[in-house]
């Protein structure tokens, strides 16, 4: 399919005013050269009174919904799109408790579930690692609390981050929630996520003393030896100074650890898409990928508490 979206909320609210619309535009979406039954194989189709997708052959009917995380929506589809608008297009996003108010839900948690299943979609099971120099680090999120700071803090949520720099500017980024900031832990994530013989920038920590032998290029910055502190790692820090300001405007400061990675998520996908040409593209890549992901059950996302 080619690149097919509005380019402002205007142009969304114009085209995007119907069920039949929205239904149009999905169904280009999930089937982008043209309905095939998925029995016979016909191309030829007419729409029940129902909204199903009827095959002229064999009459099988198809669901436009059905096989994606609309499905069993008892919601109109104009209100998902909205939500998936407001969700891809604002600069920091949008919390449950908004999307409750501006979609009039009676319910919380309907409000609470579209956003989880809308932040399963912005990981792209195709998306290419990251490559030529990057700057790797470990992040902390969580309240202030007494006791031991930085890699030690028992209470924090720890996050390993990496970001390209393009000379002064950053490129694209990744981060994951780990377990502790071991080699290992390090080293599987940098492995994921970054291209082998990438140049990799680090702080002085010994963790990430063995990625020579992995097969990458690695400079290591002790801060305490340095003069000009502000120039250790400074994609990172900045990336992370971003991104905690996010969590503290949209979220308020308050998230259940279990869900952090999802937030990460939702984040780097707006991050890495902050310069698209028009704020709709993203809309577009979120609608791609929930048209093409599996149903998500409420059972899977309710995740259980990190202990």
């Amino acid at each position: 399919m080619t690149e097919d979206f509005p380019n402002n909320e205007v142009e969304f609210d114009r085209r995007f005013h119907s069920e039949e619309a929205c239904l149009d535009y999905l169904l280009q979406l999930r089937w982008p050269e043209g309905f095939r039954c998925s029995r016979c194989g016909h191309d030829g189709y007419w729409m029940s009174s129902r909204g199903l997708y009827l095959c002229r052959h064999c009459e099988h009917q198809h669901s436009v919904t059905a096989g994606t995380i609309f499905h069993g929506t008892r919601k109109p589809l104009t209100h998902w799109f909205k939500a998936m608008w407001w969700f891809s297009t604002r600069k920091n996003g949008v919390n449950a408790t908004a999307l409750q108010a501006l979609l009039g839900f009676r319910s919380y948690q309907t409000a609470w579930c579209w956003l989880q299943k809308l932040r399963t979609c912005t990981v792209f099971p195709d998306r290419t690692k990251l490559s030529g120099s990057v700057e790797v680090d470990e992040c902390f999120f969580g309240g202030a609390h007494s006791g031991k700071r930085g890699r030690g803090a028992g209470h924090k949520c720890k996050v390993a981050i990496a970001v390209e720099r393009k000379g002064r500017k950053l490129g694209r980024l990744r981060m994951q929630v780990i377990e502790c900031c071991s080699a290992d832990e390090l080293t599987s994530f940098i492995k994921t996520n970054i291209t082998a013989g990438s140049q990799i920038t680090t702080d002085g920590w010994g963790a990430y003393s063995g990625l020579q032998g992995e097969g990458y290029s690695h400079k290591a910055i002790v801060q305490s030896k340095t003069a000009d502190k502000e120039s250790v790692l400074p994609g990172i820090h900045l990336v992370t100074s971003l991104a905690k300001r996010v969590m503290l405007g949209t979220f308020q400061g308050r998230f259940d650890s279990q869900y952090l990675q999802r937030y990460l998520d939702e984040y780097v996908f707006r991050f890495n898409r902050r310069n698209c040409r028009a704020v709709g593209k993203r809309f577009w890549r979120i609608m791609q990928q929930a048209a093409q992901s599996v149903p998500v059950p409420l059972k899977n996302l309710v995740l259980e508490p990190i202990t």
